[in-house]
């Protein structure tokens, strides 16, 4: 449920039993006795009638479920509680309407305005009104979630006032009765109960509130296009495991940690000397990339810098713009945050202003970094202590999506086509809202995502089958020097998978430790369980290698040290 969904439940639950029209706030029972009780006088009916319609200001889905509810309990007539919501909805729209029309953006920076809606997403009704007309305002008031932005909007651009108040009539009449005749008679089945159990009585009332607020969020969306292609994108996060969360993922993972360090090896920390060069825990938490790349061959690494977090703001402009003058680079420019994972906080910065913006955010140690072309790969190495060589345990490919215009879509719509873009479309929405409604030339390429993570939407395809004794060649100079170095994950960017597969032109992003994956693991064609398997294998690697580094004398975290180190995110 959205806030404005506690904001009426505190009005029918508490609100107003407190003003004495029900003797006890502890069961919706006896809060609909009281209402009953209030019903009878014609007076306190009107009331009621009229807090349903002002509840439509607060959340109009909301105080139709809640008067469906009251008329299943014939406490007000099906009509008046249609009637009641549908002029409170009604006079709600106007009002929207008329702020846009007469106030204009400075009102979406006052309460109650600025806590419904963003600025930005007025702006793109806005400019969809340019395109769609009233169709749009029909459209909004059977997708929750756009009425306010859109109906202020209309104000904005001055939509003829006549064909408006006909446009919000026809929507209300064939929307308000579906909303509330449903409560009624979804609300008889249960209602009836309430008595019977009334010490379960709030929780009932509660539980069919959602029930009901949570099927116009799943029907509703049924009825048009985008709203179908919103579920079937959440459906497809829900049923493909490479989008679940990442501590869902990794739970067999932690499992087989727990056993090989506490029954396998009897060394819970053990894994925390995998590698010694990475302090204090072998890279499992909070790892300083500068640290990192420091420790690598800077031939192989692309021209870096890093800075304290609490350098002062326009120190830092001064810092980027000499490191860029010094090194002969140009945007764009990489900004990325020393200690973060899964590409969290990394901007490929277009220009000045966009750096700014990143720079006036940031509280960290930061890097500033070479923008790097080519094509983005994730080779995971690792090497036995007793041994001069190492191997390559994975390969992957990444791919940052794009979508290709038509002439006539609009970055959205083009979202909503692609099968890969629409699994994540709503963080793609997100991230791209400003450019929601630019309509893309036909042959004219949009990318989705700057970075190559897949939680930030690039496609990660097997590599496999570019191991090569070439590439593994090319990966030993760079971790020459680094003492210590045994297991992990590098970044590279190379202009070809020629290059790569040759070994040659390898240019290192980042290089993770301990916790790094064999990210090929999420090709779509990977089941979870081909999933567990290799991260199984790639940890029973590390064990091994942290065993051999224990019989050379290097010696684990001591577990306090560990809990307390990882409860800091280690810091």
């Amino acid at each position: 449920m959205t806030p404005r969904t506690f904001y009426i439940l505190a009005i029918l639950l508490i609100v107003l039993p407190a003003s004495g029209w029900c003797s006890s706030q502890g069961t919706v029972a006896e809060l609909l006795t009281g209402f009953e009780q209030y019903a009878a006088q014609s007076s306190s009916r009107l009331t009621l009638l009229f807090i349903i319609a002002a509840a439509t200001l607060i959340s109009e889905d909301l105080a139709c479920i809640a008067a469906g509810l009251l008329a299943a309990r014939a406490i007000i007539s099906p009509l008046e509680a249609v009637v009641a919501s549908g002029l409170g909805i009604y006079i709600g729209d106007i009002l929207l309407y008329l702020t846009g029309y007469l106030i204009g953006l400075k009102a979406l920076h006052h309460p109650p305005l600025k806590w419904l809606v963003s600025e930005q997403r007025v702006r793109q009704c806005r400019t969809l009104f340019e395109k769609r007309g009233l169709g749009l305002i029909f459209m909004s008031r059977f997708l929750p979630g756009t009425r306010t932005a859109t109906f202020l909007a209309a104000g904005l651009v001055r939509v003829n006032m006549v064909k408006l108040l006909v446009v919000f009539g026809l929507a209300v009449l064939i929307w308000t009765p579906i909303l509330v005749l449903s409560a009624v008679f979804i609300g008889k089945q249960v209602v009836t109960y309430i008595d019977v159990y009334s010490g379960w009585a709030l929780w009932v009332f509660l539980g069919l509130m959602a029930l009901i607020f949570g099927i116009t969020r799943l029907i509703v969306p049924l009825f048009t296009w985008r709203g179908r292609r919103l579920l079937l994108s959440r459906w497809r996060r829900l049923s493909n495991w490479e989008f679940w969360p990442f501590y869902v993922t990794n739970v067999v993972t932690f499992c087989y940690v727990i056993y090989a360090g506490i029954i396998k090896f009897r060394k819970p920390t053990l894994f925390t000397v995998t590698n010694p060069a990475i302090r204090p825990d072998s890279g499992f938490i909070g790892e300083s990339k500068s640290d990192i790349l420091q420790g690598l061959d800077q031939d192989y690494v692309g021209r870096w810098r890093l800075v304290a977090g609490e350098t002062g703001r326009e120190e830092k402009m001064a810092l980027l713009t000499t490191f860029m003058a010094e090194e002969h680079l140009d945007f764009p420019i990489v900004l990325k945050p020393d200690v973060g994972q899964r590409g969290q906080g990394v901007k490929i910065c277009a220009d000045l202003d966009e750096a700014r913006a990143w720079l006036e955010e940031i509280q960290w140690d930061y890097l500033m970094m070479e923008y790097l072309p080519g094509e983005e790969f994730g080779v995971f190495y690792y090497r036995l202590p007793d041994q001069p060589r190492g191997r390559i345990f994975s390969i992957n490919r990444k791919k940052l999506l794009q979508v290709e215009g038509d002439d006539h879509s609009t970055l959205e719509e083009l979202i909503l086509k692609d099968d890969r873009a629409l699994c994540l479309a709503p963080m793609f929405f997100k991230n791209l809202e400003p450019q929601l409604l630019d309509i893309i030339p036909a042959g004219e390429s949009r990318q989705l995502s700057q970075v190559g993570t897949h939680s930030l939407g690039a496609l990660f395809l097997n590599g496999a089958d570019l191991i090569s004794p070439e590439l593994l060649d090319g990966l030993e100079p760079i971790i020459k020097e680094y003492r210590g170095f045994y297991f992990g994950r590098f970044d590279l960017k190379v202009p070809s998978e020629e290059d790569l597969k040759a070994g040659r032109n390898l240019k290192v992003i980042e290089l993770n430790g301990l916790t790094s994956e064999a990210t090929h693991i999420y090709d779509p064609q990977n089941s979870i369980l081909y999933a567990w398997k290799t991260l199984i294998t790639q940890w029973s690697i590390a064990f091994e290698i942290a065993q051999a580094n224990l019989k050379k004398g290097a010696q684990p975290m001591a577990l306090g040290d560990f809990i307390r180190h990882w409860r800091r995110g280690g810091n």
